[in-house]
């Protein structure tokens, strides 16, 4: 299926809303992604409307539309639309998925509205607060959590463009740098570029070809000669990949993860690893 999009339209508003703004743009990310994927002609719109004390964004395409009978079922991890033979490397279908669970999370409604052959328009409804003209200013030290993580290196492999475009951005928003890539050779062509290890590894479980996360990961200790921490992401919720995961020693996320989830696991293996770097001490008896 054709992606191209003729134009892509946001119209700005000067409206101030509470939520998380990390959360909140892996939301319209997603949201905007899903409808470039399905439209090829036309374009995107994406706007702001205000209903009372709450403003309503809404995200307009002109794609294919969506049957009555299918919008609950593309909220589904892994459903595509009228694709079910579409090749894998082409994305997963999480993104809505990870949308729909957002939404539930920051207790923001999303709503949608479609017409076959016409376009579909996703909306999320947000509490808004009065405008604030001051200078925003941290009510405490920034958390600890998040200074263990800053400019720390992430390897992040997965074969799916989709998923490695908001691992990019999560991660970054986090004040992390990212290498991404489809496979253990491509990540380590830019590792070498680098000519730094990274800190965490992160890897798809099933990637193309045949290959395991726990291949991927184990080649790029063995570049640098260190274990360097790692762990596991799968749409794959059986439980055979836990066990696996398990018998290799390594944590297990399943897709979507929720970036409360994947920020609390990244913080416990980087200060794990700080811990397990420092010197023993002993006291020698005379």
């Amino acid at each position: 299926m054709a992606t191209t999009v003729r134009s892509l339209r946001v119209v700005s508003h000067r409206a101030w809303v509470r939520t998380d703004f990390i959360l909140l743009e892996r939301i319209l990310l997603n949201l905007v992604s899903n409808a470039v994927r399905y439209t090829s002609r036309g374009g995107l719109v994406v706007g702001c409307r205000r209903r009372g004390a709450e403003l309503r964004i809404e995200v307009w395409d002109t794609g294919v539309g969506i049957p009555p009978d299918q919008r609950r079922n593309i909220f589904g991890e892994f459903y595509r639309l009228g694709e079910p033979d579409r090749d894998r490397r082409a994305g997963l279908g999480l993104g809505l998925a990870i949308v729909e669970r957002l939404c539930r999370l920051l207790d923001h409604p999303i709503a949608l509205t479609s017409t076959l052959g016409k376009g579909s328009c996703f909306s999320v409804t947000i509490p808004a607060v009065a405008a604030r003209v001051e200078d925003a200013k941290p009510l405490a030290p920034v958390d600890a959590m998040l200074d263990v993580s800053r400019g720390k290196l992430v390897v992040v492999i997965d074969d799916d463009p989709l998923v490695l475009d908001g691992m990019r951005g999560l991660f970054r928003s986090w004040g992390c740098r990212v290498v991404t890539g489809a496979s253990d050779a491509t990540a380590l062509t830019s590792l070498a570029e680098l000519e730094q290890q990274p800190d965490l590894i992160i890897s798809d479980f099933l990637l193309s070809d045949g290959k395991t996360g726990i291949d991927a990961i184990a080649r790029v200790r063995n570049a640098f000669d260190s274990q360097i921490p790692a762990f596991l992401i799968s749409g794959d919720i059986s439980p055979e990949r836990l066990r696996e995961a398990r018998a290799g020693g390594y944590h297990l996320q399943h897709k979507p993860v929720e970036p409360m989830v994947l920020r609390a696991l990244l913080n416990q293996l980087l200060k794990k690893a700080k811990v397990d770097r420092l010197p023993v001490m002993c006291n020698a008896a005379h």
